[in-house]
C-alpha cells in the first residue's frame, strides 16, 4: 500500500512540474497589423502555424494570442501577401502586410495587348481557365454561363457535336447577326474552334463590352471575346499533368405525353363536344386499361422506348509545360467522347486535339514563337436528324397506341422512332480536320529608347469538312392476327437508297504587325500602339450525290446507278479579305487620372470601292478617387474606388458579301430552259437588285462605371450603365415600296434600320478567411438587365387604328398574339363575346382590340418578351479547407418568355399529358384549359397569350467537390506532386414555372435534342 502511495505522489509531482514548465513556455503575444502605408487592418487572420489556435484583428488592427516559445505566427488577409514570423522571446509583434502585387498588377487582355486591371477604363469581363476546368460538359461555350457579367449564354441543345451555346454580349442590338467576334491567341476567324477548346489549355477568357472593343473596328459591334491559351515559363522545371473525367448524361426535361388510356379517352371526349361518335369503343378502352394484349393494344411511352437511362461521356488529356533559359513550352494532347442519349444510338461525338505553344529567346531582346493546334472531330448520327422534323418531332407525335417492338423483340413497322435513332436507316457522318498555326515575333527595342518594342504574327488556318450521308430502307416485322405469325418486310420510306457526299475546304491567312511603347516618366505613364492587320479567306465547296441505287449493300458511288439523270453535282467557291490600320494611346498619372483613345481604319471586300473604308474611334477616361488624400481620410476602408466612362463607335460587317454587285445564277426552272442540239440548257438569270451604297452597321456606345473595394476585398463591386444606338442596319424597304409594284421580292437590303439597346450591370464579390484561416472562400455575383427597342425599320404599316401591331417601338422578336379573355363554357359565352370563325364550346374567346365586334388578325397585340432574356445573373462560390475544395455555380434568367403550345390534336398524333388531363370537355366544364382538337385553341395554329409562358429560371449549373492528396503522401521516388480527385454535377436542379420543357429551349415545335444533366467524376495527377 505504501509503495502505491509513493508512486501516486511521485506521479502527481512530475505532472505538476511538467504543467509549470509548460505554462512557463506559453506567452501572450500582442501587436498591431497594418499595411505598407501605415493604415491599420481590420479582420486580419492571425494563427499559430500548424495548430487551430487563432484570432483576428479588431477595428484598430490590434490582436492578442497565446503562443509557445519557438512557434510561428501566420498573418493572412485578402489582398495582401501572407506573412510568417517566428515568435522567439518576443511578447509584442507588429506586422506590416505588403500588397499582393499579383493582385494589383492583374492584367486583362484588351486587344493587341494587356492592361493592369487597376488602370482599366473600359468594360471588360474575365474568367480563368481554372474556372472553366470545372465545366462538366465537353463543350466549352456552355461553361461560360453565369460566369461572365454582361454575357447572355443559353444552351438550346445537348446533342453531341451540335451543342454550341448561343452567346450575346449585353443582349441584342441588330436585326441581323448578333454573335460576338471571337479571337483566339490574337487571331480572329477561329470562332468555330472556341467551343472545342478545353479549360486545361486556356489561360483566360476576356470579354470587351464597350468602346474598348473599338480596337477591332468593323467586327466589334456585337462585343469581342478574347481567348488566351497557356504558355510555358522560362526557367521552370517540367510539369506533367494527366487528367481524366467520366460522366453520365440524361435529359433535363422531356415533354410528358399522354399514355394510351388517357389518349383514347381524351380523343373520344373531344369528338363528343361536336356530337361525333367515339373513335374507341368500350372493348378497346378496356384492353388499353388492362394491358392484356400488348400486340394489338400496346401502351407506349415513346421517350422511354428510344432514350436510355444514362449515356456516357469521357474527357482525357495529358500536358507538359516548363522551360529552360531560352525555351519555354506548353504541349497538350486531349480527347473527348460523348455518346447520344438514344438506345442503340447511332449518335456520338469524338474529338482528338493537340496543342503546342513554343517560345524561343533568340537573343536577350528577340523572342520567336510557334504555335500549332490540330484537331479532328467525328460527328456521327443516324440518317434521320434529331431536329428538322426528324426523331423528336416524330416521337412526340407518335400515338401511344402503337409500339416500338413486339413482345418477342421484333421491330415493328411504320415510321418507328426506335429505328430512326439507329444506323439501320443509314447514317450521317461528318469529319472535321482543323490545323491552326501561328508564328509570332516579339522584339524589345529598349536599346533604342526605353519602353519601345515591336511584335507581330503570321497565322495560317486550314479547315477541311467532309460529310457523308447514306439513306436506306430497313427491315421490320408485321403480325398476322388470323394466323398469329410474323413476317419480315422491308420498309419503303425511301424509294431507293441515296448517297451524298459534301466537302468544304477553307483556309485563312492573317498578318499582323504592331509597334508598342510603354514608359513611365516620374508618375506619368504613357502607352501607345500602332498596328496593321490583313486577312484573306477562301472556301471551296463541292457536293456529289446519286439518288438511285439497285442495292443497299455498298454505300459507295461506284455502286450507284449509271444513269446520269440520277446524279446531283454542285459546287462553288467564295473568298473575302480585310485590311486594317489601328492605334491606341493611353496616359495615366500615378494610376490616378486615366485616359485612353482608340482608332481603327477598316477596309473590307464586302463593300464597294467608294464605300470600303470606315473609321471607328473610341475614348475612355477614369479617375481613381481612392488615391486622393481627401478620399482616404473620409473613407479609409474603401480602396480602388474608380469612376470611369467610355464612348466608342464600332462596326458590324456580318452581311452577305458583294451586295453592291448584280448577282446572277443558273436556274433549274423550266421557264428558263431551252433546247440546243437536243440538249436542255440552263439559263443565267439575274437575282436581286444591287445596292451600290451598302456599308457596315455602326454602333455608338456609351458606358459609365463605378468600381470599388471595401476593407481590402471583403466586398468589391462594379456597377455599370450602358447605352447603344445601332444604325445602318440592313433592312428591306417594305413600307416605302408598295407590294403591287412587284419589286419587293427583288429589292436589296439597305442600311436604314435603327435599334437602341440599354441596360445596367452589377457585379459583387466577397473574399475572406474564416476558422483561423483554415477556410478561404470567394463569392462572386453578377446581374445584367438589357432591353432593346426598334426605332426604325421601314415596317409595312398595319393601317390606321392598328398602330399597336407595329414592331417598331418594341424589342426585336416581339410577337403578335391574340389576347385570351376566357373560354366558351356555355352557349351564352358563344353569343355574348366576339368569336373567331369556327369557335365552339371549349374554345378560347379573345379580346376585340380594334372594337369592330369581330375577331380578326387585327386583334393581335405585340408581346415584348422573347426567349432571349432581358435579365441574366450568376453566382459563383468556391472554398478551400485544407486539402478539400468546393465550387458552386448558380445561373439564372428573368424577363424571358417561351411560346409553349402543347400538342392538342388527337387526329394527327398524340397529345400532351397536361392538355389531355385539363382539357375542357362536356364532363369537365369547370376548367381554364381549352378543348382539344380545335384550330381556334390550338396554340400552333392560332398564336395566343395563353401559351406565352414565363421562362425565368434558377439553375444549379455546376457543383464540384474535390480532394487533393499532397506530395508528401507519395514520397519522393514516384515524382508525384499531387493527385486531385473530384465528383461534380451539371444542370442538377432547375427551378422554373415552365415545367414541361427546359426553360432554355427556343424550339416551339419540340423537335430539338434536349439539354442534358451530367453527373461526373475525375482525377488530375501532377508530376
Amino acid at each position: 500500500m505504501r509503495i502505491i502511495t509513493k508512486i501516486i505522489i511521485s506521479a502527481l509531482a512530475m505532472l505538476t512540474a511538467f504543467s509549470i514548465s509548460a505554462l512557463a513556455q506559453t506567452q501572450n503575444i500582442t501587436g498591431v497589423v497594418s499595411g505598407t502605408t501605415g493604415e491599420s487592418l481590420t479582420g486580419v487572420t492571425v494563427f499559430v502555424k500548424g495548430t487551430t489556435n487563432g484570432t483576428s484583428t479588431d477595428d484598430h488592427g490590434h490582436y492578442s494570442i497565446k503562443v509557445k516559445k519557438g512557434q510561428s505566427l501566420v498573418f493572412s488577409f485578402v489582398g495582401y501577401k501572407t506573412l510568417e514570423i517566428v515568435v522567439g522571446d518576443k511578447t509584442s509583434i507588429d506586422a506590416i502586410l505588403a500588397d499582393d502585387a499579383m493582385l494589383l498588377q492583374e492584367a486583362v487582355a484588351i486587344g493587341y495587348g494587356n492592361q493592369s486591371k487597376l488602370t482599366l477604363t473600359g468594360s471588360v469581363a474575365q474568367t480563368s481557365g481554372t474556372s472553366l476546368q470545372r465545366n462538366s460538359t465537353v463543350n466549352l461555350s456552355q461553361g461560360l454561363a453565369g460566369r461572365l457579367s454582361g454575357v447572355i449564354v443559353n444552351n438550346r441543345s445537348g446533342e453531341p457535336g451540335k451543342d454550341d451555346a448561343t452567346m450575346f454580349i449585353r443582349g441584342r442590338s441588330t436585326l441581323g447577326d448578333n454573335s460576338p467576334l471571337i479571337i483566339i491567341d490574337g487571331v480572329p476567324g477561329r470562332a468555330d474552334d472556341f467551343s472545342r477548346l478545353t479549360g486545361e489549355e486556356i489561360e483566360s477568357v476576356n470579354v470587351l463590352k464597350d468602346a474598348s472593343g473599338a480596337i477591332y473596328g468593323s467586327r466589334s459591334a456585337n462585343g469581342v471575346i478574347l481567348v488566351t491559351t497557356k504558355r510555358g515559363k522560362y526557367k521552370e522545371a517540367p510539369k506533367i499533368v494527366f487528367t481524366y473525367d467520366f460522366g453520365l448524361q440524361q435529359p433535363t426535361r422531356l415533354v410528358k405525353m399522354a399514355d394510351a388510356v388517357l389518349f383514347t379517352h381524351a380523343y373520344n371526349d373531344e369528338l363528343g363536344i361536336t356530337g361525333g361518335a367515339p373513335y374507341y369503343n368500350a372493348d378497346q378502352l378496356k384492353h388499353y386499361e388492362d394491358q392484356d394484349d400488348p400486340i394489338l393494344y400496346p401502351n407506349t411511352d415513346w421517350f422511354k422506348a428510344i432514350i436510355k437511362n444514362f449515356s456516357q461521356q469521357h474527357k482525357y488529356g495529358v500536358s507538359i509545360n516548363g522551360g529552360s533559359d531560352r525555351v519555354a513550352y506548353f504541349v497538350q494532347v486531349n480527347g473527348q467522347y460523348q455518346d447520344g442519349i438514344y438506345k442503340k444510338s447511332a449518335t456520338n461525338f469524338d474529338q482528338v486535339s493537340v496543342r503546342s505553344n513554343l517560345d524561343i529567346k533568340v537573343t536577350k531582346s528577340l523572342t520567336l514563337g510557334f504555335d500549332i493546334n490540330a484537331r479532328q472531330q467525328h460527328k456521327n448520327y443516324s440518317a434521320f436528324p434529331s431536329d428538322d422534323y426528324g426523331i423528336f418531332y416524330i416521337a412526340t407525335r407518335m400515338k401511344p397506341t402503337g409500339a416500338a417492338y413486339f413482345p418477342n423483340g421484333y421491330l415493328r413497322g411504320g415510321t418507328n422512332p426506335a429505328v430512326l435513332v439507329q444506323d439501320l436507316t443509314g447514317y450521317d457522318k461528318t469529319t472535321i480536320n482543323t490545323v491552326n498555326t501561328t508564328f509570332t515575333l516579339n522584339w524589345d527595342l529598349s536599346s533604342i529608347t526605353k519602353g519601345l518594342s515591336v511584335n507581330g504574327h503570321l497565322a495560317y488556318d486550314v479547315v477541311s469538312n467532309w460529310k457523308k450521308n447514306w439513306q436506306k430502307d430497313w427491315n421490320y416485322w408485321s403480325y398476322d392476327e388470323v394466323t398469329e405469325t410474323y413476317e419480315e418486310l422491308t420498309s419503303s420510306y425511301w424509294s431507293t437508297p441515296v448517297l451524298s457526299e459534301k466537302q468544304t475546304h477553307s483556309h485563312t491567312t492573317t498578318v499582323n504587325a504592331n509597334i508598342n511603347y510603354d514608359r513611365n516618366f516620374d508618375g506619368h505613364h504613357v502607352t501607345a500602339l500602332a498596328g496593321f492587320e490583313q486577312s484573306s479567306f477562301r472556301s471551296d465547296y463541292f457536293r456529289a450525290g446519286i439518288n438511285q441505287f439497285d442495292s443497299d449493300i455498298l454505300d459507295e458511288f461506284f455502286a450507284g446507278s449509271a444513269d446520269k439523270s440520277w446524279y446531283d453535282i454542285y459546287g462553288y467557291a467564295q473568298e473575302t479579305a480585310r485590311r486594317s490600320w489601328f492605334g491606341r494611346l493611353g496616359y495615366d498619372w500615378k494610376s490616378k487620372y486615366l485616359i485612353q483613345a482608340i482608332i481603327r481604319f477598316d477596309g473590307s471586300e464586302n463593300f464597294p470601292e467608294d464605300n470600303r473604308w470606315g473609321t471607328f474611334p473610341g475614348v475612355s477616361v477614369g479617375w481613381r478617387a481612392s488615391e486622393e488624400p481627401f478620399f482616404k481620410e473620409m473613407f479609409p476602408n474603401i480602396s480602388n474606388f474608380k469612376l470611369r466612362a467610355s464612348y466608342g463607335e464600332q462596326g458590324n460587317d456580318k452581311i452577305d458579301a458583294f451586295q453592291y454587285l448584280t448577282m446572277y445564277s443558273y436556274s433549274n426552272a423550266s421557264a428558263y430552259k431551252f433546247q440546243m442540239d437536243d440538249k436542255s440548257i440552263k439559263c443565267i438569270v439575274p437575282g436581286s437588285v444591287p445596292n451600290p451604297n451598302v456599308t457596315w452597321e455602326v454602333a455608338k456606345t456609351w458606358n459609365i462605371g463605378i468600381d470599388g473595394s471595401w476593407k481590402n476585398g471583403l466586398l468589391g463591386w462594379e456597377v455599370e450603365y450602358f447605352n447603344t444606338k445601332r444604325s445602318n442596319i440592313l433592312c428591306t424597304r417594305n413600307a416605302s415600296i408598295p407590294y403591287y409594284t412587284g419589286l419587293t421580292n427583288n429589292l436589296p437590303d439597305e442600311n436604314i434600320g435603327i435599334v437602341k439597346n440599354r441596360g445596367i450591370e452589377i457585379q459583387l464579390n466577397h473574399e475572406n478567411r474564416v476558422l483561423n484561416g483554415d477556410i478561404l472562400y470567394h463569392v462572386n455575383g453578377n446581374f445584367m438587365y438589357a432591353k432593346n427597342t426598334i426605332d426604325y425599320m421601314d415596317e409595312t404599316p398595319w393601317g390606321t387604328g392598328h398602330e399597336y401591331m407595329n414592331l417598331t417601338g418594341h424589342p426585336m422578336g416581339a410577337r403578335l398574339l391574340y389576347q385570351v379573355a376566357g373560354i366558351n363554357k356555355t352557349a351564352d359565352d358563344l353569343t355574348n363575346h366576339p368569336q373567331m370563325s369556327g369557335a365552339t364550346l371549349g374554345d378560347f374567346y379573345f379580346e376585340d382590340l380594334d372594337g369592330d365586334n369581330k375577331i380578326t388578325s387585327f386583334d393581335r397585340k405585340r408581346c415584348d418578351l422573347t426567349s432571349v432574356p432581358e435579365i441574366v445573373y450568376g453566382l459563383n462560390a468556391d472554398a478551400t479547407y485544407k486539402n478539400w475544395d468546393l465550387s458552386i455555380l448558380l445561373q439564372g434568367q428573368g424577363r424571358a418568355r417561351f411560346y409553349y403550345a402543347p400538342l392538342t390534336d388527337p387526329v394527327s398524333g398524340n397529345v400532351e399529358k397536361e392538355a389531355a388531363q385539363n382539357a375542357w370537355t362536356l364532363n369537365n366544364t369547370d376548367t381554364n384549359y381549352p378543348r382539344l382538337g380545335s384550330n381556334v385553341s390550338n396554340g400552333s395554329v392560332t398564336k395566343s397569350s395563353f401559351y406565352y409562358r414565363n421562362a425565368a429560371f434558377l439553375r444549379l449549373k455546376n457543383i464540384e467537390l474535390g480532394y487533393t492528396i499532397p506530395e508528401k503522401v507519395f514520397g519522393t521516388k514516384l515524382g508525384v506532386k499531387g493527385l486531385r480527385v473530384y465528383v461534380a454535377g451539371y444542370n442538377l436542379f432547375t427551378f422554373s414555372q415552365l415545367k414541361n420543357v427546359d426553360p432554355e429551349t427556343s424550339d416551339e415545335s419540340y423537335q430539338t435534342y434536349p439539354q442534358v444533366r451530367i453527373i461526373n467524376c475525375g482525377a488530375k495527377l501532377t508530376f
